[in-house]
């Protein structure tokens, strides 16, 4: 498994990963699948290129991708948000999400972030297993987080304090 943050280079073959997980995991996602599909691929490009999403892959192919962004403000510049992250179910459980998150946690240390933060869909037990495992801590729920074809979806918050 490589590593390496994608840029505008990488576009279409993210675009496909997006809309692959979205359609896989909708609940996981705050965009549906027709957002996605509508992204022009002048903004799927400008997105990559801001630094902020990281690609595994297995041999030239994307599998995953893990996101981290971070506030702009000087008052909470310290907090790291982690999404979207996404892993091909063909290749879950060897090793593509421990990577991501480590480099995710890598870079928002180099940052000088001192906490992650995500949400996670509260009917996902995997994913919230594995944040936990990362040292994400639930301090929270949000109510109504998705309203998926007139279904309302909570997510949990997750805290991960990295100067412990």
């Amino acid at each position: 498994m490589k590593l390496r943050t994608l840029t505008s280079a990488d576009a279409e073959e993210f675009h496909a990963l997006h809309i692959e997980g979205v359609e896989t995991y909708p609940t996981a996602f705050l965009r549906s699948v027709a957002e996605v599909r509508a992204t022009s691929p002048e903004r799927t490009a400008h997105m990559l290129d801001s630094g902020k999403m990281t690609g595994a892959f297995s041999e030239d192919a994307l599998v995953g991708f893990a996101g981290l962004g971070r506030n702009d403000f000087a008052s909470a510049r310290h907090r790291a948000q982690v999404g979207p992250f996404y892993v091909n179910p063909a290749f879950q459980g060897q090793g593509a999400a421990q990577a991501l998150m480590d480099a995710l946690v890598t870079r928002a240390l180099g940052l000088g972030c001192l906490q992650m933060e995500l949400y996670v869909w509260s009917g996902n037990p995997r994913a919230q297993r594995f944040y936990t495992r990362n040292g994400f801590e639930q301090v929270g729920v949000v109510p109504r987080s998705v309203i998926i074809d007139g279904v309302p979806y909570d997510d949990l918050f997750m805290v991960r304090l990295l100067d412990r």
